[in-house]
């Protein structure tokens, strides 16, 4: 399963198709995965494009798949902010004990979190505010704050 989402991924897809359809079926895809396919993904996950990682981000919502996790988490170590900021936007249904404790050993992305949000357009900050207000509220604690 692993291959054929990376072909379909690499596919021209134009946008409005993707999301119209194309997302679903990525989906549709990853929800066969075996641990195999989680681990492939993972292990090839770094030589893949923006791009592509992109779409992978967009796709994945399951928070009862430590997998999906994991891949999160992951491509939040990015440069490209529009990845980042899918990626943050898919992990507001993550918000466990483990995303906490990522974010809390990597302050480096907490940091990029909030020159993201500082940086960026009203929809992206409401974003950003949903995913930071869940975490503060998970930890009882402002952890993160926008100041």
């Amino acid at each position: 399963m692993y291959d054929k989402l990376e072909k379909y991924l690499l596919g021209y897809l134009p946008s409005n198709y993707w999301y119209d359809e194309g997302v679903d079926i990525a989906q549709d895809i990853i929800s066969n995965f075996t641990d195999d396919d989680w681990k492939l993904l993972l292990e090839r996950l770094s030589k893949q494009d923006i791009e592509w990682k992109k779409k992978l981000a967009y796709c994945l919502y399951d928070d009862n798949n430590k997998y999906e996790l994991l891949v999160l988490l992951e491509l939040l170590n990015t440069d490209d902010n529009e990845l980042l900021e899918i990626s943050l936007d898919s992990l507001r249904d993550f918000i466990t004990r483990k995303t906490v404790n990522f974010l809390l050993n990597n302050p480096q992305i907490v940091k990029r979190i909030k020159e993201l949000y500082h940086n960026s357009s009203k929809p992206t900050q409401i974003i950003l505010e949903d995913f930071i207000n869940k975490i503060n509220r998970f930890i009882g604690d402002n952890f993160i704050s926008f100041n």
